[in-house]
């Protein structure tokens, strides 16, 4: 399995096995971030898919959210990380939240996984015409600091956020078009 592609996905209803994993990880680490919709859902993940699906198209939206598309990054048949790209900002979201989120498995830190899927991410913002976007974490989380430094976000502000009670720290991350050469057999990406 280690010799398999790393690749970004939209979800699938056809790895509800590997979801109820994916979540159960969170659960025993006691990390809750990940399974709230999973629980309203009731462990429906074909459910769950449409509904997202939905939310993406801007359809079904819950109240105060905004469109977003979810994202999946997997080797073969097991869930990596996990991610969101708000498609715009709300001020609550500019406090804190931004437009891209990610959770990586527990069992999986450490690995890079975090900085691939939020690159793989930004492909997917840019190619939805953002010029830019912001990625914010808790000022504590030096990990998630790191990983969008090296995806090029720039530090912008740090202070405290009544919405989670924490000093947020919000970087832009500006999303300039891949540069392609002239040259038929040669093509540079920034």
């Amino acid at each position: 399995m280690p010799d398999e592609e790393v690749k970004l996905i939209e979800p699938d209803e056809s790895y509800g096995q590997e979801y109820r994993s994916y979540v159960e990880e969170f659960r025993s680490a006691g990390e809750p971030f990940v399974f709230g919709e999973w629980d309203q859902a009731g462990g429906d993940l074909a459910g769950l898919v449409r509904a997202w699906r939905e939310h993406a198209a801007g359809r079904e939206l819950p109240r105060g959210h905004v469109p977003d598309s979810r994202y999946w990054l997997v080797r073969g048949r097991k869930i990596l990380a996990t991610g969101g790209l708000r498609h715009h900002l709300t001020p609550a979201l500019e406090d804190y939240g931004g437009h891209i989120g990610y959770q990586v498995r527990p069992s999986q830190r450490g690995h890079g996984y975090a900085t691939r899927l939020l690159a793989l991410t930004l492909e997917k913002a840019r190619e939805m015409g953002l010029k830019r976007v912001l990625v914010t974490c808790d000022k504590s989380n030096l990990a998630s600091a790191r990983v969008i430094q090296k995806n090029g976000g720039r530090l912008a502000s740090e202070s405290y956020s009544e919405q989670v009670g924490r000093v947020t720290r919000r970087y832009w991350i500006e999303l300039v078009p891949p540069t392609v050469s002239t040259h038929p057999d040669e093509s540079i990406h920034e």
